[in-house]
């Protein structure tokens, strides 16, 4: 049966749905059946950055609203058969919690994880994904406004009642991070009040491998760094090292 991971985030522009892509490649990639799809209605990512653009026909507002069934709005990822996705809509839809229900319940045990990218901040496709998560992840960026924004999203998930919270701090770069109003990275943790997962370099080899719809390349830091966090989320100890 699978566990259910949402990815949240206080604003736009961190990384997020970039984030829980390459999150779903590590994990299919080592071994796990990994289902990832996306509720930012309107403004679709996950389809560009996993490759499948040019193959997805249907989306997950077609399933929610009952046009079309999940097995055809599913697509296989073109570089694991273990990553199955289904990207949102292109047009503005909403997103009602018992048809998402139904959507991750109907698919839940025929996967080990289910990877929700939400849209950022705290709307309607938030509230249902929270009601059906086992783990949120929130994707910040080391800035005042981003942690902010990030603790407040982590409040409302504790308010909720769950209390498997983790974060990335994302596009991390030690030669600007002096300037961040931060003195180090568990300033950042504990201001977020969430476990930290992983801190990702900022690396622009990843924004257009993003952009190219690629997974990370073999040699990658930031791909050693996913299948890391891959290991933690798995309850497995591994060592962080920020650079």
């Amino acid at each position: 049966m699978a566990k259910v991971i949402m990815i949240a985030s206080g604003k736009g522009g961190t990384g997020k749905s970039t984030a829980a892509t390459f999150l779903a490649h590590e994990l299919a990639f080592k071994g796990y059946k990994t289902f990832l799809t996306e509720l930012d209605m309107g403004l679709r990512s996950i389809d560009v950055i996993s490759g499948i653009s040019e193959m997805a026909v249907y989306d997950i507002g077609d399933v929610l609203q009952g046009s079309c069934s999940i097995q055809k709005a599913i697509v296989t990822s073109p570089y694991t058969k273990n990553l199955h996705i289904m990207p949102a809509p292109g047009k503005k839809s909403g997103v009602q919690f018992e048809n998402l229900k139904k959507l991750t319940d109907a698919v839940y045990r025929d996967y080990d994880f289910i990877i929700i990218d939400t849209a950022a901040g705290m709307g309607e496709a938030f509230a249902a994904a929270l009601k059906v998560s086992d783990m949120a992840v929130i994707v910040a960026t080391p800035d005042q406004i981003s942690v902010r924004d990030a603790r407040i999203v982590s409040d409302e998930i504790y308010a909720y009642g769950l209390k498997d919270i983790r974060l990335i701090i994302n596009k991390y770069d030690k030669n600007t991070f002096k300037h961040t109003g931060f003195e180090d990275a568990d300033q950042i943790i504990d201001a977020c009040c969430a476990q930290l997962l992983g801190v990702v370099p900022y690396d622009v080899s990843v924004q257009l491998e993003s952009m190219a719809g690629k997974p990370l390349q073999q040699d990658s830091t930031v791909k050693k760094i996913f299948e890391s966090i891959c290991e933690r989320i798995n309850g497995r100890h591994t060592q962080m090292n920020i650079k």
